[in-house]
């Protein structure tokens, strides 16, 4: 993003210590991690010792791991904190005693909402080679999606398209679209009503199609 970084300080902020930066090079000397934390000092009793990363980006988990380490052995540091970031942080399994990460607070940092499935759903790739039948039957503000759909994937094929053919599901506008990044669960949702399975191994299917490892993550607010 143009400009992202072109407002950052070192300069203390109140009660924030002053902003630090570190950069991870491979053995090309190319940068490939970097992150920016706070040092674990305040001038109030009860925030002394907390370390805030503000932001860690890693391209290899070898920059990944080197970052965390440095950071998590800050001396005099009682406290990390780190928000922005993913709900399945690699970092707790870095750690001896990984209960000791704990999610306080989860928000939205991005929305989306399909507007014309069959396009939407051939412009993203696929894991798992397979099909699923679909219907919509709510969507009020693009009545166009509402119909069966066979989706068929296939390597760098895949296809969308209108079917006559029995639906193996249901699933609403809402729901299609809070699967479409890969991060969300279909059996979630099937138990939130969202979905309606017609065929046995039907969530399954979807979910298998849908799902992708890593979680995505938007670690950029905009």
């Amino acid at each position: 993003m143009p400009g992202h970084w072109d407002s950052l300080s070192d300069t203390a902020d109140g009660t924030n210590g002053p902003l630090r930066y570190l950069a991870h090079r491979d053995q090309h000397g190319e940068v490939d991690g970097i992150a920016n934390f706070r040092l674990p000092w305040s001038s109030t009793a009860v925030n002394a010792g907390t370390l805030v990363v503000e932001a860690l980006e890693a391209a290899n988990p070898t920059a990944y791991r080197a970052l965390w380490s440095l950071l998590v052995d800050f001396d005099l540091t009682r406290t990390i904190v780190a928000p922005g970031r993913s709900r399945d942080e690699p970092l707790r399994w870095m750690l001896a005693n990984p209960r000791a990460m704990r999610i306080t607070r989860q928000s939205d940092n991005l929305w989306a909402r399909l507007l014309d499935v069959p396009r939407a759903l051939t412009q993203r790739s696929y894991d798992t080679v397979g099909e699923v039948a679909f219907t919509i039957d709510d969507d009020q503000m693009c009545p166009a999606n509402n119909r069966t759909w066979l989706l068929r994937t296939g390597g760098t094929s895949v296809t969308c398209v209108a079917t006559d053919q029995p639906a193996d599901l249901t699933i609403t506008i809402s729901a299609l679209s809070s699967l479409y990044f890969g991060g969300m669960s279909a059996h979630d949702l099937m138990y939130a009503g969202r979905i309606t399975p017609h065929a046995d191994g039907a969530i399954a299917q979807l979910s298998r199609l849908f799902r992708i490892d890593p979680e995505p993550h938007n670690s950029f607010g905009f």
